[in-house]
Parts: structure tokens; C-alpha cells; sequence
């Protein structure tokens, strides 16, 4: 059974909501989760191209889960049966990306699970040693990329903004298109069935 963001449950509207706003720069998020057994339960969102994500999955109790990672037309990353499962990568295209959690026990088990995105996710005290960067510098460095990142999921906010206007002008078009065209099409044929009649009760010597 596959859930994709339960309505009805509360963790999964809070890490929808969550994982959305990680997926647009915000600081990251950790929550945990709640798989029935035998059950699959996946949460997505948009995310733009070359976005750095890095996600940790932790089942409690020593339990045992099966995690996939998905992105618009692949599956970027997969591990089955672990306890605890990190991955991070940076996106190739944009598109809907989907974070799966697999529960194959029969019993439900719980799973912490950990996202980071954009400048969060990586990790300043080894860019810090390796360029000998103060903390000063590393501060900079992270409110750059962060404005960075914004930018860039501006940018894509607006270019999947004109992307649905084009097509809801598309749309529009084809619709009165074929309205118009329903119109001409029923005065002809009612100005077709006009001109029939008459002649057929001319024919009749009816009028």
C-alpha cells in the first residue's frame, strides 16, 4: 500500500509542509514518522535544478526500513532494509522529487527523518579547514549562498509561473476555439435543416 501525504494524519501535513519549506531555503527540518506495516508512504515537493539535498532516515526500536529516493523520471537513490539510511545529492533537473519510506514488518515502526537543502546542507566546519576560512568568513559565506539559493528558487518559481500561464492561455484558446467552432457549426447545420424543410414542403405543394 502506497500513501502519498495521508490528508487525515497530522505527521504527514506537518512534513509536507515542512519539506516544502526546506525545498525553498528554509532551515532544515527533522520529524518523525509514523509507517503502518506492510505500508509505503511517500512526501514530495518541486524542487529546482542543481538544489543540493541531503536526507537521514532512522527507524526506532532497531527496526528495519526500505527508502527510495525519486526523482520526476528515475529513481535517484534506493536502501533496503536498514536502520538507518543518509544520502545526499544534488538535482539534475527540476521537477517533483519523492521521498519514500518502505515498511516491510508487519508491525508499524517509527521513522526519524532528517532534510536539509540549498547552504544547510553542507557542511561549513570542513569547507572552514580546508580553506582556512575564519568564522567571520564562514558566516558570509552561508548568508551568500543562502541569498544565493533564494534567487535561484525564485527563478524557478517564475519560470514554472509562465510555464502554467502559457498553458492556462493554451487552454483558453482551445476552449473558445471550439466553442466558436460548436456555434458555426449549429447555425449551419439549423440553416441546412432550414432550407431542406422547404424544399421538401415545396415538394409536398405544402406551402
Amino acid at each position: 500500500m502506497v500513501r502519498y501525504g495521508t490528508p487525515g494524519a497530522l505527521a504527514a501535513r506537518l512534513l509536507a509542509a515542512a519539506f516544502a519549506s526546506v525545498c525553498c531555503g528554509a532551515r532544515g527540518v527533522k520529524v518523525t514518522v509514523t509507517v503502518g506495516g506492510g505500508e509505503k508512504k511517500c512526501y514530495g515537493e518541486q524542487v529546482a535544478k542543481m538544489e543540493l539535498l541531503v536526507a537521514e532516515f532512522e527507524a526506532v526500536g532497531q527496526k528495519k526500513v526500505s527508502v527510495m529516493v525519486l526523482g520526476p523520471h528515475a529513481t535517484i537513490f534506493s536502501e533496503h532494509e536498514r536502520e538507518k539510511v543518509k544520502t545526499a545529492f544534488t538535482t539534475s533537473e527540476a521537477g517533483p522529487h519523492w521521498m519514500c519510506i518502505q515498511n516491510d514488518d508487519a508491525a508499524e515502526t517509527e521513522v526519524v527523518m532528517t532534510v536539509l537543502a540549498g547552504p544547510e546542507a553542507k557542511d561549513y566546519s570542513k569547507i572552514a579547514k580546508k580553506e582556512h576560512l575564519e568564522d567571520t568568513q564562514i558566516a558570509l559565506r552561508r548568508v551568500e549562498e543562502s541569498l544565493r539559493n533564494y534567487h535561484s528558487n525564485v527563478l524557478y518559481a517564475r519560470a514554472r509561473e509562465e510555464r502554467m500561464r502559457q498553458t492556462n492561455d493554451s487552454t483558453a484558446f482551445r476552449v473558445i476555439s471550439f466553442c466558436l467552432f460548436n456555434v458555426v457549426l449549429m447555425i449551419g447545420v439549423g440553416g441546412w435543416q432550414m432550407l431542406y424543410f422547404k424544399r421538401f414542403f415545396r415538394s409536398k405543394k405544402i406551402i
